[in-house]
C-alpha cells in the first residue's frame, strides 16, 4: 500500500532550531529540538503547549509508561518533566560536564544514560544505582533485562550486566560491526526479550538484522545493503513493522524482519525537496508514523570516545571492560579486563589484564590500538640517573631489546608487549634467569654458576656505578621510551626510523597486492589466465590523451575526486589544486569538508621530489608583524624553538601551509591534547615545568615575547615567506642550505636509490660469471 503524507504543522509552530527527537505517547506527539524547547502535538499536529526545560541544544528524549518525560542537553543536565500534558514542572536529575547524547527508558521504567566519555548510567527511581564503561561513545542504546546494547559509528556491543552483584559487575558478550542507531524489534514475550535487534551498516546506508540469542551469540539474520541512497538518521520499530529515515527526506516501512531478506511495504518523501530527518516515531496502530524533517541544518561534530584521555578529577568511576574467557593455566573460566586509552606524546594502546580465582593465575600485556606505523624505529637512551632507571616504557611483540654494555639481547616476539620501565626490564631478565637455578646448580653447576655471574652484572647496572645504553628496535614503529624532559629535547635518546624490509612487512602481516595475488608454482597458468581488459575500461584513474588538456589549464583547475569520510563513512569530495609558491616551487593543497558530520581536512605536498640539498630555515619572531608570514612544513620537517627549548619532530604536526602564528596554535593544541599525563600521577616538578612552558607559549602567541623557530627539513621541500619582495635581505630570516649525511639519505630511502642506467640489470651466467644483458 503506498505511504501519504495527512497532516503538516504550522511553519509558526516549527522549532526555531533542528528537531532532535520525537515521542508518542497518550496520543499526543512529543517533539525536541536544538532550541532547548519540548512541544506536545495532537495526532493531527496541533501545538497543544510549548516546555523550555533547557537554555541549550537537546540531545534526547524518552518516555516511561507513566508518561514522565526525561530530556538531556549539551549543557550536561538531564531533566524530568513529571507530567506535560498537565504541568509545567521541571526537575533537575543530573548536572555534568559530559555530553549526554541519549537515553533509554526500559520495560520496567529505569531510565538509562549515555555520554561521550562511554558511559552508560543506571537510574531507578531517579536515583544513581550504577555505572557502566563500555568504552565507546554511546550515541544509541536499548536494554532489554540485564542486557546493554550500545553503539556509536563502528560496532554494536553487547553487555551483560552480572544478576546478584552489588557492585554493578559486567560483562562484554558480543561485538557486531555497525552504526548507530539500535532498536529492539520482531515482537516481545512476556518476560521482556525481543526477537530481534537492528542497526544501521558502518556505510550508513544499509539495515544489519541481528538475531537476539545470547545463547547463540547472537548471528547477523540478514543485512541489507543500500536500503537507502543516502544516510540513514532515524529508525524506529514496533512489533512487525521496522521504519528507517534519513537524508533525502525518505521514509521506509519493512516487514518480514524474521525471513531471510526484508519486504519493503512502502516510502514517501516529506517536503517538495527531500531534506534530513533527524528523528520517527510511531502511532499506536503502528502504521501512523510522526517525523521531523530538517531542510535546513547544521551538523556539529562528535569527537570519538573510543581512546579517552584518563582524568580522575573528571570521571572517577571509568573503569575497564570485563570479558569472561578461558584461563590457559586450569581451562577454567576467568576474567579479562580491556582498557583502552592514549599515551601522550604516543599513541592508542589496549592495556589487557586477566586474572583467575580458580587457580590465581594473572598475566597483564599491551598491544598498539592504532595503526601500524610507515616506519620501525630504534630508540637508544642512555641510563645515568635513578631518574632514567624510572623512565616508561612501552614495548610490543615485535620489540628487540639490547644492553650494549653487556652484548645482551632479548630477541622479537620472544616475550608480549607491555608498559614497564627501565628497571621493570632488567629485573624482568633477571627473574626469567634465577627461575630454574636451584635445579640447574645440581644438574649444571658449571652452566649455573656463568648465569649467577651475568645476573650479578644485571644487578650492578642498576646501581649505575657506571652509564649503560639501552637500545629498542621494533619494526612495528610502536614502541616508545618516556621523555622526563618533555616537551624539550631528550639529550639522553636518539630515535631513527627505517625501511622495512620485506620480509619485515610479512612478519607484521603486511602484503602488497602484487604478494596477495601470487598463485602456487604448480598451478596451471593456463587455467589462471584471465581475459585482458583494456587500461582504459578497467583503470579507476583514466588516462588523459595527449594534447587533450595542456598543463597549463591542469595547474589552473581545481581537481576533485570522491572519498569516504574517515569519521562518518559518507561519501564525500576531496578537492585539490597544484599551485606555485613565488620564490620556491609547486605543491599540491588537498582539502576535505564532509557534508554530513562537519569534518574538515587539509594537507600539502610538494609538488616535486626530494632537492639535492636540504635546507635549514631560521625565522625571528619579533611580533604581529611576523605572524602573517606564509609557511609551508613538510612531513619531513622538525621544528625548534630555541627561547622554549622546545623541539618537534618530523611529521609530528604533519604537512601543512599555514602561517607562523598557525604554525605556533597547532604547537600548542597538539600539547594540550597530550597534557593528560601530567593531571594526576606525575610529580609537581613536572607539571610546574609544563605550566611555565604554555605561559611562556602563550605570551609568545600574543606577540609579547620573541622567539627563534628553526625548521630543518632534509628533503628541502618547506619554505617561509620573506618580508621583503624587493630582493633585499630579509633580516630576520635565515637559509642554509646543506648536504644531507648518510644516515638522513638512509631515512630517506635514498641510498639504495638508482638514478642512473636503472634499467638495466645484472645477471650471472652459467659459470658464475657476472655479465650485463
Amino acid at each position: 500500500m503506498p505511504a501519504t503524507v495527512q497532516n503538516v504543522l504550522a511553519d509558526s509552530d516549527k522549532h526555531s532550531s533542528d528537531t532532535t527527537a520525537v515521542q508518542f505517547y497518550n496520543d499526543h506527539v512529543f517533539s525536541a529540538g536544538g532550541d532547548g524547547k519540548v512541544k506536545v502535538w495532537t495526532t493531527d499536529l496541533r501545538l497543544v503547549k510549548e516546555l523550555t526545560p533547557h537554555e541549550a541544544y537537546i540531545y534526547a528524549m524518552a518516555i516511561d509508561s507513566k508518561g514522565q518525560l526525561y530530556t538531556s542537553s549539551c549543557d550536561g543536565t538531564i531533566k524530568c518533566l513529571p507530567s506535560p500534558l498537565t504541568s509545567d514542572e521541571c526537575k533537575e536529575l543530573l548536572k555534568c560536564k559530559d555530553e549526554i547524547e541519549c537515553l533509554f527508558v526500559d520495560l520496567k521504567d529505569n531510565l538509562y544514560s549515555g555520554d561521550d566519555k562511554g558511559i552508560i548510567t543506571m537510574w531507578i527511581d531517579q536515583r544513581i544505582k550504577y555505572k557502566f564503561n563500555v568504552v565507546e561513545q554511546v550515541r544509541s542504546m536499548a536494554i532489554q533485562n540485564n542486557i546493554i546494547y550500545s553503539i556509536r559509528d563502528n560496532d554494536l556491543t553487547v553487555t551483560e550486566i552480572i544478576e546478584g552483584s552489588a557492585s554493578g559487575r559486567f560483562m562484554t558478550k558480543a561485538s557486531i560491526p555497525g552504526r548507530c542507531p539500535v532498536r529492539l524489534c520482531g515482537g516481545c514475550t512476556a518476560d521482556g526479550v525481543y526477537k530481534n535487534v537492528a542497526i544501521l551498516t558502518r556505510d550508513g546506508l544499509g539495515i544489519t538484522m541481528i538475531k537476539n540469542s545470547k545463547q547463540e551469540q547472537y548471528p547477523v539474520t540478514w543485512t541489507k545493503e543500500d536500503a537507502h541512497s543516502m544516510i540513514i538518521n532515524a529508525m524506529v520499530a514496533k512489533e512487525e513493522y521496522l521504519y528507517t529515515a534519513g537524508y533525502g527526506g525518505i521514509i521506509k516501512q519493512w516487514t518480514e524482519l524474521d525471513a531471510k531478506e526484508p519486504k519493503l511495504n512502502g516510502e514517501v518523501v516529506l517536503g517538495s525537496s527531500g531534506g534530513c530527518i533527524n528523528a520517527v516515531a510511531i502511532g499506536a496502530d503502528k502504521t501512523h508514523v510522526f517525523s521531523r524533517a530538517i531542510f535546513a541544518m547544521e551538523t556539529i561534530a562528535q569527537q570519538s570516545g573510543v581512546f579517552p584521555k584518563l582524568n580522575v578529577e573528571d570521571e572517577p568511576e571509568l573503569s575497564a571492560t570485563e570479558v569472561e574467557s578461558m584461563c590457559m593455566n586450569c581451562q577454567e573460566n576467568g576474567i579479562t579486563r580491556l582498557l583502552l586509552t592514549q599515551i601522550p606524546f604516543y599513541k592508542e594502546v589496549v592495556i589487557m589484564s586477566f586474572s583467575c580465582d580458580h587457580c590465581g593465575y594473572e598475566n597483564n600485556e599491551i598491544q598498539p590500538g592504532g595503526e601500524i606505523a610507515p616506519k620501525g624505529i630504534e630508540i637508544r637512551t642512555e641510563i645515568v640517573t635513578p631518574r632514567d632507571l624510572n623512565r616508561r616504557v612501552v614495548k610490543s611483540d615485535f620489540s628487540c631489546i639490547r644492553l650494549e654494555e653487556l652484548d645482551f639481547e632479548i630477541p622479537a616476539q620472544s616475550q608480549k608487549g607491555e608498559v614497564t620501565t627501565v628497571e621493570g626490564i632488567i629485573d624482568r631478565v633477571v627473574r626469567g634467569l634465577d627461575q630454574d637455578q636451584p635445579v640447574r646448580r645440581i644438574q649444571h653447576p658449571e652452566a649455573a654458576e656463568q648465569i649467577d655471574t651475568f645476573i650479578s652484572k644485571l644487578q650492578t647496572l642498576k646501581e649505575l656505578e657506571r652509564p649503560f645504553t639501552l637500545t629498542i628496535s621494533d619494526i612495528s614503529g610502536n614502541s616508545f621510551v618516556e621523555n622526563p624532559n618533555a616537551p624539550q629535547k631528550d639529550p639522553a635518546t636518539t630515535i631513527t626510523h627505517f625501511q622495512r624490509t620485506k620480509e619485515q612487512n610479512h612478519m607484521l602481516g603486511i602484503f602488497t597486492h602484487d604478494e596477495v595475488g601470487e598463485k602456487p608454482n604448480d598451478v596451471n597458468e593456463e587455467s589462471a589466465k584471465l581475459e585482458t581488459v583494456p587500461e582504459e575500461v578497467d583503470s579507476l584513474l583514466k588516462p588523459i590523451r595527449e594534447g587533450a588538456w595542456p598543463l597549463e589549464e591542469l595547474q589552473g583547475e581545481v581537481l576533485q575526486f570522491q572519498t569516504h569520510c574517515p569519521e562518518c563513512s559518507a561519501a564525500c569530495d576531496t578537492n585539490m589544486k597544484v599551485t606555485t609558491i613565488p620564490h620556491f616551487k609547486e605543491v599540491v593543497i588537498m582539502a576535505t569538508v564532509c557534508d554530513n558530520c562537519g569534518l574538515r581536512t587539509n594537507e600539502v605536498k610538494p609538488g616535486g621530489g626530494i632537492e639535492e640539498q636540504g635546507v635549514k630555515i631560521e625565522v625571528t619572531v619579533r611580533g604581529r608583524v611576523d605572524f602573517a608570514r606564509d609557511v609551508l612544513k613538510s612531513e619531513s620537517c622538525s621544528l625548534h624553538i630555541r627561547e622554549l627549548e622546545c623541539e618537534v619532530g618530523a611529521g609530528a604536526l604533519g604537512g601543512r601551509f599555514t602561517t607562523i602564528e598557525g604554525l605556533l596554535t597547532a604547537m600548542r593544541e597538539q600539547l594540550v591534547e597530550s597534557t593528560g599525563m601530567f593531571m594526576d600521577s606525575n610529580d609537581a616538578e613536572t607539571k610546574e615545568r609544563m605550566d611555565k612552558f604554555f605561559g611562556q607559549l602563550d605570551a609568545a602567541i600574543a606577540g609579547n615575547k620573541q622567539l627563534t623557530i628553526v625548521m630543518d627539513d632534509p628533503t628541502g621541500n618547506s619554505y617561509v615567506q620573506s618580508l621583503n619582495d624587493d630582493g633585499t635581505p630579509d633580516t630576520a630570516l635565515r637559509i642554509i642550505r646543506y648536504h644531507r649525511s648518510y644516515e638522513q639519505n638512509e631515512e630517506l630511502g635514498l641510498n639504495d636509490m638508482k638514478t642512473e642506467n636503472y634499467g638495466e640489470e645484472e645477471t650471472i651466467d652459467e659459470t658464475g660469471k657476472e655479465g650485463d644483458c
